[in-house]
């Protein structure tokens, strides 16, 4: 854990920072700006000139920098590190992160999950949703200063296993107490990989659920006709359960119309979906948000998610980075940059995806995501090129400098 954070962020006196820009999300950015933080929290924020004679008596200038919102990861699994040969395919990560995470004792796995905080840390975010086999990252991100909530990733596609796999896991999630930074709740890996009962139980349970879904071609292939890739791999890891009767649907169709979803929900990656899939997710009365993991798409060789029609339709968007099986780091900044290449969005919605509307998908959205009153004052500086202070949303884009937090 960086102590200068811990420190930092916890002082009790006043402090005041001017920049370049103060870029706050949810208003418009603003040049010259001021920020004026306390016990943890802003206070306000101006432009500098407007106060006048109310300046307060110490301001730090930070110079050519920007000052904005710690980044929000919205998927991510921190108990994977990397692999020792590069994944292709879905069907080889899967396969590769069954043997790799067996292999590894608790220590081992804790000591990788610390290294992840500490990255996240290191690159800026602020807040994440892990998924995790077992909820053994609750503690250590009690110990940060991260908010966030943990998804007990929940797979068993027999139905006659439903309910002791359910019990398992929500037995794990009641020896653990819920803080106001850090929550536990189950979550379905993806509907192919969880039989009918299981997605139900967990459905009737939670009020955040999170999930993979729609990644390939072959998953919709399974749900429609039955057979495939998938089906091969449920027989392979003698997982399939002969009882199933294949419901002729798509996984997003096959989700919401069985009302598998809970009050908040993200569904992950989601590649190979349809036109009739994006109408049913905005119809729906619940929340819904979609979460784009475009490195680790490059990876797996995924189909590009339809941006700009989920955009078109008013979802909100957020970004993940997967895990370090995927991708070379836990760098939100290189998934914003990545965004920006692939889908073609602006910088300034990328950058939106990675804060503010992040942190609505995790339901984090009253305490951080965005520079307003009342919020984290754990915000991020990044020092910029002078040429590069006209615009600040291309200047996070810009990999000339690291980020830092407010106050280091």
């Amino acid at each position: 854990m960086n102590e200068n954070f811990t420190q930092v962020n916890h002082h009790q006196e006043t402090k005041t920072y001017r920049a370049r820009w103060i870029l706050p999300i949810s208003a418009a950015p603003i040049e010259d700006g001021i920020i004026t933080v306390k016990d943890g929290k802003i206070q306000s924020v101006d432009k500098y000139n407007s106060l006048n004679d109310n300046l307060p008596a110490t301001v730090t200038d930070l110079g050519d920098a920007i000052v904005f919102p710690g980044f929000i990861n919205a998927h991510t699994h921190l108990e994977q590190d990397e692999f020792p040969e590069p994944v292709n395919n879905v069907f080889e990560y899967l396969q590769a992160n069954r043997q790799r995470l067996s292999s590894l004792s608790d220590d081992q796995r804790t000591t990788i999950i610390q290294c992840n905080i500490d990255e996240c840390l290191k690159y800026g975010t602020l807040a994440l949703a892990d998924f995790s086999s077992d909820g053994l990252s609750d503690n250590l991100l009690v110990r940060s200063h991260l908010f966030a909530r943990v998804f007990h990733e929940i797979s068993g596609f027999k139905n006659f296993e439903a309910d002791s796999i359910f019990n398992k896991h929500f037995n794990l999630i009641n020896n653990f107490s819920s803080r106001k930074k850090i929550t536990k709740h189950l979550a379905p890996s993806s509907v192919w990989s969880t039989s009918k009962q299981l997605l139900r139980k967990i459905a009737v349970h939670e009020r955040h659920i999170a999930t993979h879904m729609a990644m390939t071609e072959a998953e919709t292939d399974f749900m429609l006709h039955g057979k495939g890739q998938i089906q091969q791999f449920l027989l392979a890891n003698e997982e399939y359960d002969y009882t199933w009767e294949f419901p002729h649907l798509t996984p997003v169709q096959y989700f919401f119309y069985n009302q598998f979803y809970a009050r908040h929900n993200i569904l992950v990656h989601m590649n190979h979906i349809t036109d009739q899939d994006i109408d049913i997710i905005k119809s729906s009365t619940v929340k819904f948000n979609i979460c784009l993991c475009p490195r680790s798409n490059d990876t797996l060789n995924l189909e590009n998610t339809p941006v700009k029609k989920i955009i078109e339709k008013g979802m909100n968007i957020c970004i993940g980075t997967e895990s370090r099986t995927l991708v070379s780091d836990l760098d939100i900044r290189k998934e914003i940059i990545r965004t920006v290449d692939k889908y073609g969005v602006s910088p300034e919605n990328a950058v939106k995806f990675a804060t503010l509307n992040g942190a609505y998908a995790i339901g984090f959205h009253k305490e951080v995501g965005s520079l307003d009153v009342g919020k984290s004052a754990e915000c991020l500086v990044l020092r910029i090129k002078s040429d590069e202070s006209r615009d600040p949303y291309a200047g996070i884009l810009s990999t000339s400098s690291q980020v830092e937090w407010l106050g280091e």
